[in-house]
């Protein structure tokens, strides 16, 4: 067994569930590699190992993380590769319009959510007000943060993206669309007035989302 690499991040970050998570981006691995990584807790205390698998060489996305208004994303994105020395694109890194029109739905939202009263009224004996802002920011960063993986719809080189905000990117990926089980999660915990509603499999879902829930995960070499 050899070691390999070095820890570019390690910080606390607060993910959509609401729980603190450490993380950690590691550069220097070999493309394609298998690895097995351990966490040393308090100078005494050896994680269990953690497996995964470094992407390919041909897999040219960079990764997107760190991202305060979209806590729960971080895969990576079709984006050109950021400027070095930077590995990966984070809150001051990514470009401007694609993060400002997602503040600008998150604002809009959040007023339009405020005409109700919240902390004072209840529309939900089961929902409140921060469990549909949660939902809602779930849904939107998953379904404008489009993720390249190994699954659904191919976008070859030079083809416009489906989020009209991204870049036309010189290389081919595979673009893995909004999961249908996150709008229904926004959907179930949407205050009544403001009408959500969720397309459905024999019409159009089949077609613009991935039906069931998946769990991304990647890793930057």
């Amino acid at each position: 067994m050899s070691s390999a690499g070095s820890v570019e991040l390690n910080s606390v970050w607060l993910r959509g569930s609401g729980e603190w998570k450490s993380q950690w981006f590691v550069g220097g691995l070999s493309p394609g590699t298998n690895c097995t990584a351990y966490v040393i807790q308090d100078q005494v205390k050896v994680s269990g190992p953690i497996y995964f698998v470094t992407k390919s060489s041909s897999f040219q996305c960079p990764i997107v993380h760190s991202l305060p208004y979209c806590p729960s994303t971080v895969y990576a994105v079709p984006l050109p590769p950021p400027q070095r020395p930077a590995l990966a694109y984070d809150a001051t890194s990514l470009p401007t319009n694609i993060s400002d029109p997602l503040l600008q739905y998150m604002t809009n939202f959040t007023t339009m959510l405020l005409t109700f009263g919240c902390g004072r009224d209840l529309y939900s004996p089961l929902q409140t007000c921060s469990d549909y802002q949660c939902e809602y920011r779930s849904w939107l960063c998953g379904s404008n943060a489009q993720a390249p993986f190994s699954a659904l719809q191919p976008q070859p080189s030079g083809v416009s993206p489906r989020n009209p905000f991204f870049p036309v990117v010189n290389y081919t990926y595979t673009s893995l669309l909004p999961c249908l089980e996150v709008c229904h999660a926004d959907d179930r915990a949407c205050p009544y007035f403001l009408g959500i509603s969720c397309p459905v499999p024999q019409f159009n879902a089949d077609a613009s989302m991935v039906l069931g829930s998946l769990t991304v995960v990647a890793l930057e070499w």
